[in-house]
C-alpha cells in the first residue's frame, strides 16, 4: 500500500470527525469546486509547458515525461493539503455531515469526502497522459484518456477505495432494516469481520485485471505452492500492460485466496527468481504476515479512542481521537510491515532448500535461493533507483539483502567452529 493513497483515504474520511464550522454545503462546496479546477488547469498547464521544452530544445521525450512525474508527485502531495483545506478549511467535511439528505448515509458521506482527492489523483494522471500525447509517445484520444485513467484508478488505489464503499453501503442497508439498533449492530459487526477474509479477495481479482497463467507455468507455481504448503490458492496473471513487476496475495483463507503475479514478472524474470518472488508471498502466507498487521492497527484505534472518550464533552475530542489513531497506525504498521518483509525473505529462502527436490527450477541451498532473491529484487528496481531505497511498508533493498544473509553466515560461523550445527530451519504453520 502506497503511502500516499493510505494518507488520501483516512485523512478524508476522517475529516468527518471534525468540529462544525459556520457555512453550508453549497457555499462549501461551490469554493471546492473552484479549487479543484485552479488545480487541474495547473496540471494540465504543466505538461503542455513541460511538452512544448521537449520541443523546443530537443528534450527526450521520456526525459521529459520523468521530469513531469516528479512535478506530479509533487503535486499529489501538496494535493493532500488542498484535501485539508476543502474538507476542513472551507467547510465540506462538517456541512456534509449535517446535511438533511446526507447525514443519515456513510455511504453518500463518504463518497463526498473522497471526491476531492481522487479528483486531485485523477488529475495529475491526466496530466501525464496528456503530455505523452502531445510528445506523440501514445496515441491520446478522448476515449483512450478516458480508458487509461480508468486502468490507473483500477490498479491503484480502486482496491482501497471500492471496498471501503461497499462496506459503507451495507452498513446502510442495514441500519435501515426494521430491526432494533442492537441487533443491526451485531449484524455489522459480523459483515465486517467476514468482509476482509471472504469478500476482499474475490473483489480485489476482480477489480485487477486479471486472466489465467499458460498451463506450463500455473502448474510449475502451482506445484510451489503445494511444496509449501499451500493447497488451494488461485494463481492468476496480473496484467500491467508490462509496466510494473510484482506480486502480491489476495486473502488468506485457502479456497478464496489469490496469487497475483504481474504480467512483467511473469514475462522478464527467469525461473529461479521468479520461483523466489513466489515463494516470498508463500512466506508471507505461512507466517500470517497478513493478519498481524492488521492486529497492528487495533490498539492504535483503541487508543484513539480512549482520547475521544477522556476529552468526551469538548467538540475537538473527536478529531484529537482519530489524528492519534492515524499516527500510530503510520508508526505500529510501518514497524510491523518491515519486520514481516524481512522474515519473508528469510522464510522464502528455507522454503526453497526444502521443496528444491522435488520442485524444478528452484534454488537448491540458502546461498543459491538468497543470491536468486537478491537478483530479483535488484532486476525489479533496476529502471527505478528511487524504489531501492526504503519506503512506508518496506525496507530498503540494500537492508532486505543484507538481511538474508544473517541466517546463512550466522549458520557458517557455528559450523566452523566445530562447537554447534546450523540447525535446520524451521516452517510454520501458513496464515
Amino acid at each position: 500500500m502506497h503511502l500516499y493513497f493510505f494518507l488520501l483515504v483516512v485523512l478524508s474520511l476522517s475529516c468527518a470527525s471534525l468540529p462544525a464550522v459556520e457555512t453550508s454545503l453549497e457555499q462549501s462546496s461551490l469554493a471546492t469546486l473552484c479549487m479543484l479546477s485552479g488545480l487541474i488547469v495547473l496540471c494540465h498547464i504543466a505538461a503542455r509547458i513541460c511538452a512544448k521544452q521537449v520541443d523546443t530544445e530537443q528534450v527526450d521525450p521520456r526525459l521529459g515525461a520523468e521530469l513531469l512525474e516528479r512535478q506530479m508527485i509533487a503535486f499529489r502531495w501538496l494535493g493532500l493539503g488542498i484535501v485539508l483545506l476543502c474538507l476542513a478549511g472551507f467547510g465540506l467535511a462538517t456541512a456534509t455531515v449535517q446535511a438533511t439528505h446526507l447525514n443519515s448515509s456513510l455511504f453518500l458521506q463518504a463518497v463526498i469526502l473522497l471526491t476531492p482527492g481522487l479528483v486531485i489523483t485523477l488529475a495529475t494522471w491526466s496530466a501525464e497522459h496528456y503530455y505523452r500525447g502531445l510528445t506523440g509517445l501514445v496515441d491520446n484520444t478522448p476515449r483512450r484518456h478516458v480508458g487509461y485513467l480508468w486502468q490507473y484508478f483500477r490498479g491503484t488505489v480502486a482496491w482501497l477505495v471500492v471496498p471501503i464503499l461497499l462496506l459503507l453501503a451495507m452498513t446502510d442497508l442495514i441500519a435501515a432494516l426494521p430491526i432494533d439498533d442492537g441487533l443491526a449492530a451485531l449484524i455489522t459487526a459480523v459483515v465486517l469481520l467476514l468482509f476482509v477474509p471472504l469478500a476482499l479477495p474475490w473483489l480485489i481479482r476482480h477489480l485487477f485485471k486479471t486472466s489465467r497463467l499458460d498451463k506450463p507455468t500455473e502448474q510449475w507455481i502451482d506445484q510451489i505452492m503445494i511444496a509449501s504448503g499451500l493447497r488451494r490458492t488461485r494463481i492468476v496473471c496480473w496484467h500491467t500492460g508490462n509496466r510494473s513487476f510484482n506480486a502480491m496475495v489476495a486473502g488468506f483463507i485457502p479456497p478464496l485466496r489469490t496469487l497475483l503475479i504481474s504480467d512483467r514478472a511473469l514475462d522478464e524474470l527467469p525461473r529461479s527468481q521468479l520461483a523466489m518472488v513466489v515463494l516470498h508471498e508463500a512466506a508471507h502466507l505461512r507466517r500470517f504476515h497478513v493478519p498481524i498487521r492488521m492486529l497492528t492497527i487495533v490498539p492504535a484505534w483503541l487508543l484513539g479512542g480512549l482520547i475521544t472518550r477522556f476529552a468526551e464533552g469538548h467538540s475537538w475530542a473527536m478529531a484529537a481521537g482519530s489524528g492519534v489513531a492515524i499516527i500510530m497506525t503510520l508508526i505500529t504498521l510501518r514497524i510491523a510491515a518491515i519486520r514481516t518483509e524481512f522474515d519473508a525473505d528469510q522464510q522464502a529462502c528455507n522454503l526453497a532448500v526444502n521443496m528444491a527436490d522435488c520442485v524444478n527450477d528452484v534454488p537448491a541451498t540458502y546461498d543459491a535461493a538468497s543470491d536468486a532473491l537478491r537478483d530479483a529484487l535488484l532486476r525489479i528496481t533496476l529502471e527505478s533507483p528511487s524504489a531501492r531505497k526504503a519506503s512506508w511498508l518496506h525496507p530498503s533493498i540494500p537492508e532486505r539483502i543484507t538481511a538474508m544473509k544473517r541466517p546463512r553466515d550466522s549458520g557458517e560461523s557455528l559450523a566452523t567452529t566445530g562447537t554447534a550445527k546450523s540447525p535446520p530451519p524451521t516452517l510454520m504453520h501458513p496464515t
